[in-house]
């Protein structure tokens, strides 16, 4: 039988480049911060975030971001800092806004969270799957299937192997879905991976099923079955959550805005016109 989506994606190759300029592959490092919002809370978060990002681009802040709004799963927004060394990360710390009070503005930030987590990942180019592809690809992007995966302790030998025997089934099958693998360092507990897997539109996912038989033909029925099997022994969990890029969160530079300015630079809206959540797209067309 086969596994879900969540493993599948794990065969289709088990961010954003340093958003300051778009990069041949994705940034070495990773800074997320985890935000969880209170229920009925998503909107006025939404809207102060956007104050957040607005003043950090005014007080020049360093290291650009994307800002991710959860579309399946509990409210949260993951914003996610590219870097290219963990001191990187340390110098982005030690910004102080000019013009703008950010502890005081977390503080009322905090008003719409329940809890936060921040956390570091490392970039795995030997697990992931087309990364140039990915870069070239991100500023159309409007969506992030991100597959959360746990495995069990000490196994990461086993998970790189399994990794490798899904790269060789995807380039085989020839699979046009790029995904960045990242290894979390800290912040979360040890053994956990994070599949980063970008789409244009949900067409992705509609397409899902028949990337997993290409893999699964790609891999021969006693490759498959050594793979699944590697899997079930290996992965002790694995959570896929979708989520919504939000343009009016995020702070991108303006090369990688020139990819598709119309979204990244949406219009203000006027007060009293309804509009579309940021970061909630239509899902195809």
């Amino acid at each position: 039988m086969m596994k879900p989506i969540g493993s599948m994606i794990l065969a289709a190759a088990v961010c954003a480049g340093r958003l300051l300029a778009q990069a041949n592959e994705p940034p070495k490092v990773l800074h997320i911060v985890r935000e969880d919002i209170k229920e009925g809370k998503s909107p006025a978060h939404a809207k102060w975030e956007e104050k957040f990002a607005q003043a950090m681009i005014k007080d020049k802040f360093p290291v650009n971001f994307l800002a991710l709004s959860s579309v399946t799963g509990t409210s949260q927004v993951w914003f996610v800092q590219a870097h290219n060394s963990f001191a990187s990360v340390a110098d982005a710390m030690s910004f102080e806004g000019r013009s703008v009070d950010f502890a005081s503005m977390d503080a009322v930030d905090g008003e719409f969270r329940t809890s936060s987590r921040a956390l570091l990942a490392s970039y795995r180019p030997d697990l992931s799957y087309h990364g140039a592809q990915m870069m070239d690809s991100l500023p159309k992007s409007r969506f992030f299937n991100i597959l959360t995966i746990r495995i069990h302790f000490e196994r990461d030998m086993e998970f790189a192997e399994l990794g490798k025997m899904a790269l060789d089934a995807a380039a085989k099958s020839e699979s046009d879905q790029p995904v960045a693998v990242y290894q979390v360092v800290s912040g979360m507990p040890a053994g956990t991976y994070l599949l980063l897997e970008p789409m244009a539109s949900l067409n992705s996912l509609d397409e899902a099923r028949g990337r997993a038989r290409a893999l699964a033909q790609a891999m021969g029925e006693s490759g498959f079955k050594k793979f699944a099997k590697g899997a079930s022994e290996v992965i002790a969990t694995e959570e896929p959550v979708l989520f919504a890029i939000d343009p009016r969160m995020s702070h991108v530079s303006n090369e990688f805005a020139a990819g598709d300015p119309e979204f990244w630079n949406p219009k203000p809206v006027k007060p009293g016109n309804k509009s579309k959540s940021a970061g909630k797209p239509a899902a195809s067309k």
